[in-house]
């Protein structure tokens, strides 16, 4: 009986210390959320003061519209690309930084230091280098003989997005280069030494003892990133802003637009929800990947 009382004031009270929080979470997070549910289902604006009614048919007429298409596809092709570098990048220099060499601490302080910048400072910075007249990028590969013009890497279409991809994987690789050091350490020492002991060359050493040996935390980190890198807005809405001919228009800037310059707010809520759902089938992958790993 002592034990059941117990029990049940353990829960009133941990019912009372967390119902604050819960609240908070459902008016700051479930609230807006089902409201922009249901704004995805009408057809209003700032110009439309009677919004109209459209259910399922507006997300049918997200796909006619050629903007919302194009900023569709840009979001995978700026998510993938800035994810699997940030993948071969962090992991090279997780392998570099993992060996023993003078002032080590050094270089890897230096190596995080992109991924701690704001996004917005790391976007400004990048977009001087790449100015067509006084960027350091144009100056350099002039002083090297490579230019014999200017480029204008933000004011071209195809340069535009390759451009803030660039910047992406330099912001962000620091983190991936993180994760796969640390989990480089966990390695033992022992898998190497038999390894060498049988002959085995520096690249099947990687190949059959680091990949296996790392491969939870690489498929954990890639699909972190490439949340995060889908959500991400700082950069390109700094660097281009969506432009050229909204040629680096992704799901976040393309809502921003829709829903702050253009006033449409059912568009921009209807592309929220898509996004949403891509998003969460990804964080719904991610959570299954960590219970399978508790459970190992």
């Amino acid at each position: 009986m002592n034990t059941r009382r117990f029990t049940l004031k353990d829960t009133l009270a941990g019912y009372a210390f967390t119902w604050p929080a819960i609240v908070l979470m459902f008016l700051l997070i479930f609230v807006p959320m089902g409201y922009s549910i249901w704004l995805s289902l009408l057809d209003t604006s700032l110009t439309k003061p009677k919004p109209i009614f459209w259910g399922l048919l507006g997300y049918l007429k997200i796909f006619q519209n050629k903007d919302a298409i194009m900023a569709l596809r840009n979001s995978f092709v700026w998510t993938i690309a800035v994810a699997l570098f940030q993948f071969g990048l962090g992991l090279l220099t997780a392998i570099l930084l993992d060996r023993k060499f003078r002032m080590r601490w050094l270089a890897r302080g230096i190596v995080i230091i992109p991924w701690v910048i704001p996004g917005v400072v790391a976007g400004m910075v990048w977009r001087l280098l790449y100015d067509a007249q006084f960027g350091f990028l144009n100056a350099l590969l002039s002083r090297l003989h490579l230019l014999s013009q200017p480029i204008d890497w933000l004011g071209v279409p195809g340069l535009a997005m390759a451009s803030v991809i660039l910047t992406a994987i330099w912001k962000g690789f620091g983190f991936s280069m993180l994760m796969y050091l640390a989990a480089l350490q966990t390695v033992p020492a022992s898998l190497y030494e038999s390894a060498s002991i049988d002959g085995a060359s520096d690249m099947q050493r990687f190949r059959f003892i680091t990949i296996p040996s790392i491969a939870a935390v690489v498929r954990t980190t890639l699909l972190l990133t490439s949340i995060w890198t889908f959500n991400y807005f700082e950069i390109i809405y700094t660097m281009t802003g969506g432009g050229p001919v909204r040629s680096t228009h992704i799901s976040p800037t393309f809502i921003y637009e829709q829903a702050f310059i253009n006033f449409n707010f059912g568009n921009a809520s209807r592309f929220a929800v898509i996004s949403f759902l891509v998003v969460s089938a990804a964080s719904i992958q991610y959570i299954r990947m960590i219970r399978r790993r508790e459970q190992w």
